[in-house]
């Protein structure tokens, strides 16, 4: 229930994308019947069937919080030909520092020192021919407003239909409307903490669902041509439009979920932070090349994994690192091939728990018999139900791109953040939401609109992975791929990270 009340909160901050006949319905239900209580201006509000908080909250000009203050009784649902007493809405003093909800409104001009570089006219980066200012040393960007906009699937039109009082507990967790909330959660989380540092900011949030034709009238705007930064949790034709948008306004966008590697092709704005399998292939190749060079690598080539040349991938990256590699059709085979003079590196693939566990099994009996080192891809730490004596026995590794270590000072404080905040537990969505927020708004910070240029050695710790930015492929007209995988062991039944 509170996360609704939050969620509700949320939208009263964000752009009205919504038709004019609603704005009408929004104005002909505002009451004009006034009532002093201690001193302060009320209007008195009837309930009418069908109307919702946040549409009485957007009616008056006045936050969800501020009515539920006033009228507690609310928490336990509206009830037609209710009273409500609605505070009139505060007229806010302008501050000069911004705030991260500020919504389409320009930043105030900030007072720079003249660049040692004169840009071209609409362009971020340097002028041609002349030398780039050094990553870091253009002090300027510390002092610098920065416009931003994040896009999100909010779905703000079905909000009328969410009523917590006739919907059952599952229901409410099922809401499209809350599915992409702990995302902006964990992105406000690292606004907050940035802004302490000393970052403007000005965030534009825009629910962008899967109509294109919106997202189109959506990209007319004055102020998404002026960002200096754009994140797009879009489904893909909306990413492809906004993409094409920002190379042409030379605006940097983040994809922060998609597994595509088509959205970098000939598009050197785009950054993609989800890293790809060829890379994690790579990654793998790279540690067994430094820690497991003495042993066999026995890859196991699993008929029923989705991905039917993976096997001969990562054969092909140990040859070109000169590892001792054989390819084994099946468990059996494998078992065949083990040394009794070697450290067994045996790679797997499983996408389902039957076939993890069985291969588990099986190799864990021999383990008093060889040396055994397990390799689990992809995804192993998905699986449920894996046996954690078969995991330590077995010296398993894992190799992911994203993992939380709860036991790490930085993540307690972020989760006993989220909590004081949003009263629940984060969410895988609301760690990656902190750190795409931590990692490229720190890198605006620091380098300021040239950032794109200084992004392939910017390092960064955040909640559940580092970033390692490269350009896709060998075109440089191409955009940024992450590239970063972390290998974890299990020690003492506990995982440890060993790359």
């Amino acid at each position: 229930m509170y996360r609704l009340f939050c969620f509700l909160a949320l939208l009263s901050t964000l752009p009205c994308v919504q038709a004019q006949t609603y704005q009408e319905q929004l104005k002909a239900i505002h009451s004009a019947v006034v009532e002093q209580k201690d001193g302060k201006s009320f209007y008195v509000h009837i309930v009418k069937k069908g109307q919702t908080l946040y549409m009485i909250s957007k009616a008056y000009g006045v936050e969800v919080n501020n009515i539920i203050a006033e009228n507690p009784n609310v928490k336990e649902g509206l009830k037609a030909d209710q009273q409500l007493l609605i505070p009139f809405p505060v007229q806010k003093k302008e501050e000069p520092s911004l705030k991260p909800e500020t919504v389409n409104r320009k930043p105030e001009t900030v007072n720079q020192k003249p660049s040692a570089v004169p840009p071209v006219p609409g362009s971020r980066l340097p002028a041609p021919g002349l030398a780039a200012i050094p990553c870091g040393s253009d002090s300027t960007s510390r002092n610098m407003a920065f416009n931003v906009v994040l896009m999100l699937p909010l779905y703000l039109e079905e909000v009328e239909a969410m009523n917590p009082e006739t919907a059952a507990e599952e229901a409410i967790e099922n809401w499209n409307s809350l599915k992409y909330l702990p995302f902006y959660e964990g992105f406000r989380l690292a606004v907050d903490s940035l802004q302490k540092q000393g970052l403007h900011l000005v965030i534009h949030v825009y629910d962008v669902g899967k109509d294109t034709l919106v997202t189109q009238k959506l990209l007319e705007k004055a102020e998404l041509k002026s960002a200096d930064l754009i994140i797009g949790l879009l489904f893909n034709k909306n990413f492809q439009l906004v993409a094409k948008f920002a190379l042409k306004n030379n605006i940097p966008i983040v994809n922060p979920l998609s597994e595509r590697s088509d959205i970098v092709i000939n598009n050197e704005m785009v950054f993609k932070v989800n890293p790809s399998k060829n890379s994690q292939l790579e990654s793998l190749a790279d540690f067994m090349q430094r820690s497991m060079y003495r042993g066999q690598i026995i890859i196991i080539r699993n008929g029923q994994f989705r991905d039917k040349d993976i096997a001969d991938k990562l054969k092909k990256e140990c040859l070109a690192r000169n590892l001792n590699v054989v390819l084994a059709e099946g468990q059996d085979v494998a078992i065949g091939k083990l040394s009794k003079g070697k450290e067994n590196v045996i790679v797997a693939f499983a996408d389902n728990n039957a076939y993890a566990l069985d291969l588990m099994r099986r190799f864990y009996e021999l383990r008093n018999d060889y040396k055994l080192s397990l390799v689990g891809l992809t995804d192993w730490e998905k699986i449920e139900g894996l046996e954690t004596d078969f995991l330590n026995g077995l010296n398993t590794h894992l190799i992911t791109a994203y993992f939380v270590d709860y036991s790490v000072v930085g993540v307690k404080k972020l989760v006993q953040d989220y909590q004081e905040k949003y009263k629940g537990d984060p969410e895988a969505l609301a760690f990656q939401g902190f750190d795409v927020g931590y990692y490229f708004l720190t890198a605006l910070m620091k380098f300021g609109k040239q950032f794109p240029g200084c992004i392939k050695d910017f390092r960064l710790g955040t909640s559940q992975t580092s970033f390692e930015f490269r350009k896709a492929g060998n075109a440089t007209s191409n955009g940024f791929e992450n590239r970063h995988w972390s290998v974890y062991q299990y020690e003492n039944f506990k995982l440890v990270r060993v790359d």
